[in-house]
């Protein structure tokens, strides 16, 4: 199962936060097998999230999305059926759980896109045996690379917030995949006008596939101290109470949509 996130916008809907949660409620309480990559040129957002944002710049040497399409460029006539293992060595393991890490790329959007166009079905299409879930963190707004992830993907998940001025837009500029797409609001508070149950009201095309990820103080602290691994190995087993117990019910419900409902939007969040 693929499933590619992506936003509208840059830095406003949680898109990489996001997939963070439910790629660590996968992995934690579904005890799924889990790869994450991400297509944002010259980011570690993804990879400061879950390793920290003082690790140095050599640990990225020789693996990550750059130095497995240098492979592939150079000897993809003699990969043949070892393939899947020799990918493996350019992929980080995150410990305990079944986790792994597909770093993005460092060079410039200029230079790599043409070759992640190129490369990346190639990639997705050898590993996705290998993972009970894939999950991309696509670059934002309307590009090639992007538009070529929606339509390989199994389910797109377009995240959100409840600034109505933005899924106004979005829903008007954007002509998404709808029996594949979801729609995410990340940051959800449930006592704005602008709820999951009046949107789906005010615009047909989130009926039955919105879904909400509540706002958490103790979550956004994670993200902000690059911790999100920690957090969840503390809060998942402890019991839980208000928003709290709020947040990791619809991360846990929205991770089940995800393995459950290949290209499909599911069945919304709406209660």
């Amino acid at each position: 199962m693929h499933v590619v996130f992506w936003s509208p916008v840059t830095g406003q809907t949680g898109t990489t936060s996001s997939l963070a949660a439910i790629a660590l409620s996968a992995v934690y309480q579904s005890k799924k097998r889990v790869l994450l990559t991400q297509t944002h040129y010259g980011s570690r957002e993804l990879e400061e999230l879950l390793l920290g944002s003082n690790q140095r710049e050599e640990i990225y040497q020789n693996i990550g999305l750059d130095s497995l399409i240098r492979l592939i460029r150079t000897h993809s006539q003699t990969l043949g059926t070892e393939a899947v293992q020799i990918m493996k060595d350019y992929i980080m393991s995150l410990g305990k759980g079944g986790i792994d890490l597909l770093c993005g790329t460092r060079k410039p959007e200029e230079t790599e896109q043409e070759e992640l166009l190129k490369y990346l079905p190639f990639i997705y299409s050898r590993l996705e045996e290998e993972y009970d879930l894939i999950l991309t963190d696509t670059s934002f707004g309307n590009n090639r690379l992007s538009q070529q992830l929606w339509m390989e993907a199994d389910i797109l998940a377009v995240t959100l917030n409840q600034n109505v001025s933005i899924i106004r837009s979005t829903l008007k500029e954007y002509q998404f995949p709808l029996e594949k797409t979801i729609f995410i609001l990340n940051n959800y508070h449930r006592d704005s006008a602008y709820n999951l149950r009046n949107l789906e009201k005010q615009y047909k095309e989130l009926k039955g596939r919105l879904y909400a990820i509540p706002h958490l103080t103790a979550f956004m602290d994670a993200v902000s101290d690059r911790d999100l691994i920690d957090f969840y190995l503390k809060n998942m087993s402890i019991s839980k109470q208000g928003e709290r117990e709020a947040f990791f019910l619809r991360v846990i419900k929205l991770t089940e949509v995800l393995l459950k409902e290949r290209g499909r939007g599911g069945k919304g969040d709406v209660i």
